[in-house]
């Protein structure tokens, strides 16, 4: 047989179109799925050679359109989710946790955010401020890696985030060392919430819950922030169940609005 008759599918020239064509179609595929959707789920739906959507999904992972989740498989990847958040799609979140969020920001006189995962990091989305005139600073719109954030480290605990492939030093007290690093999100999937101390900024002292949808996966994080003179290890308990109890207020009367 010669070579030309020998040629498979996946040997076949494809043209511009036809490549991007199959890139949409995978793109769609995954993102109008509830659950991530894995290789071997795409490679029956769609017909194609295995090699092939193995090679599409991974230039639109490499791209941050697409994401291996923390289950395995594809979801939204940190680009799409940024849009998202830039067209409003966490509008209806932000709405819903605001009331808790002030809540706990007149009782604590910390500030108070709300963060995501993004294409970078952890992405803050909203914040709302404490009463204390030296306070945190605004975090909207910043993004900031997940392994010295608190609210990335419950990200990461609850699967709504993976754990980063580097562990870049932001003080002297960043951690640094996978091994530490899986410690302190085992820790927070243990208690449920997470801790830094001088990790991100030096001072900065932050506790972090994570924001659950219907199957117990993170959407989010909520977190409160403030210098290290005021919040001390005694009060990091105290600040989650404060966060959990107002965040379970808020959410409980969602639900029977909905009802």
């Amino acid at each position: 047989m010669s070579e030309k008759l020998a040629l498979n599918v996946e040997e076949k020239p494809v043209t511009g179109t036809q490549s991007i064509d199959r890139a949409c179609d995978l793109l769609i595929r995954v993102i109008n799925s509830e659950d991530p959707v894995t290789l071997s789920e795409l490679v029956s739906t769609t017909g194609l050679a295995k090699g092939t959507t193995s090679r599409i999904l991974s230039a639109l992972e490499r791209s941050g359109l697409l994401a291996r989740s923390a289950i395995g498989g594809f979801e939204s990847g940190p680009v799409l989710n940024q849009y998202a958040v830039r067209g409003g799609a966490y509008t209806a979140l932000i709405g819903s946790v605001t009331p808790a969020m002030e809540r706990i920001a007149d009782i604590t006189h910390e500030t108070v955010s709300l963060a995501v995962t993004g294409h970078t990091g952890i992405d803050n989305i909203a914040q709302v401020e404490g009463s204390y005139l030296l306070g945190s600073r605004n975090w909207v719109g910043e993004s900031v890696p997940s392994h010295c954030s608190a609210a990335g480290k419950v990200l990461i605990a609850f699967g709504g985030a993976s754990a980063p492939s580097t562990l870049a030093p932001r003080t002297t007290e960043t951690i640094t060392d996978f091994a530490t690093l899986d410690a302190h999100i085992r820790k927070a999937r243990e208690v449920g919430y997470a801790v830094i101390r001088n990790e991100l900024e030096q001072g900065l002292i932050s506790v972090a819950i994570p924001v659950l949808d219907g199957s117990n996966k993170a959407i989010a994080a909520l977190s409160v922030s403030g210098p290290a003179e005021r919040i001390t290890p005694g009060d990091e308990l105290h600040i989650a169940q404060l966060m959990r109890r107002e965040l379970n207020q808020v959410q409980g009367l969602k639900q029977e609005g909905a009802a």
